[in-house]
């Protein structure tokens, strides 16, 4: 008599087993899914912030080239689209624009260049823009 009334407990233990192992399942993959997530971010973040360093870089060694001491050759006011060399870090979009601005140090007339680089990188979701900004200005007449 004391059997019969036990019986099905283990029915219900092994319900109750499963729902709490399902639910520990669940949790884990919904951290694994954020897991990934997180990184593809990273990953595109990445690129971006790199992708915008590299358009900074571009435009200051087109400003002063190597090896040539004059006034920059480059005209600095004006935007530069670099989004089909972009294709290189899965970027969709890199622009560069570069503005002058004159002062004057020691009675002689002097620029500024303030670069500011936009990259987006990644699609949907995961799109992510990095801005980057430089400034550089001429060398003194004496250090030419």
């Amino acid at each position: 008599m004391f059997y019969s009334r036990q019986r099905g407990s283990a029915l219900v233990v092994s319900l109750f087993i499963i729902t709490v192992m399902g639910a520990f399942a669940a949790a884990m993959i919904r951290i694994d899914w954020s897991g990934q997530d997180t990184t593809a971010r990273e990953v595109f973040s990445t690129r971006a912030w790199y992708a915008a360093h590299s358009g900074n870089e571009i435009v200051l060694s087109k400003l002063f080239p190597l090896g040539q001491l004059a006034s920059a050759p480059l005209a600095c006011d004006q935007t530069y689209d670099f989004s089909k060399e972009a294709e290189l870090f899965s970027c969709q979009k890199l622009q560069v624009s570069c503005k002058t601005h004159s002062y004057k140090e020691n009675g002689q007339i002097a620029n500024k260049y303030q670069l500011e680089s936009t990259a987006t990188c990644g699609t949907g979701q995961f799109e992510t823009t990095r801005i980057q900004e430089v400034w550089a200005k001429d060398l003194d007449n004496n250090e030419q």
